[in-house]
């Protein structure tokens, strides 16, 4: 969805309000898929600075569904970032601001830019999350596994056999 900025750059002064819900269904970053099975939404006020400046200021809020950093099962992340920029049109290029063409505003461009900013570093179901069984891959939280878990630094494995003869 893209909003002409043509408007609101030829008036100084001008204040433009902009409440939407953007289609973003999924996304991927840092190679993994993050999807979005509600709506984004995403709340603006653009003020025109003058000498063609504008102000962007807004809200994005939504749910992701984010995999577990220990066990992969899906979480539901509430998510809700607040943003402010100055823009400038005269230092506007796409790879600064990718957002921006020409003098159309994409706004979910804008939305998943400020999504993509406020991920969490890590996101767990749980606290007590015990993960994946790094020998079968089973979830640990949902079976246990008869898997030989004993914690070995893998350079010194080689010294494990050599206990078993005495």
């Amino acid at each position: 969805m893209e909003f002409n900025l043509t408007d609101l750059l030829s008036n100084d002064g001008m204040n433009k309000k902009i409440s939407t819900d953007v289609s973003i269904k999924q996304f991927n970053f840092g190679g993994i898929t993050y999807r979005i099975d509600d709506i984004i939404h995403i709340d603006l006020e653009l003020t025109n600075l003058g000498h063609r400046k504008f102000n962007l200021e807004g809200l994005v809020k939504g749910t992701l569904k984010i995999p577990c950093d220990r066990c992969m099962e899906e979480v539901d992340y509430k998510i809700e970032t607040n943003f402010s920029k100055d823009i400038n049109f005269e230092d506007v290029n796409e790879e600064k601001v990718q957002y921006i063409d020409g003098y159309n505003l994409d706004l979910e461009k804008l939305a998943l830019n400020e999504l993509i900013i406020d991920l969490p570093m890590k996101v767990l179901c749980s606290d007590t999350c015990k993960g994946i069984c790094n020998q079968c891959g089973a979830n640990l939280n949902k079976v246990t596994c008869s898997c030989d878990n004993s914690d070995i630094d893998p350079r010194l494995a080689v010294f494990k056999d050599l206990f078993k003869e005495f």
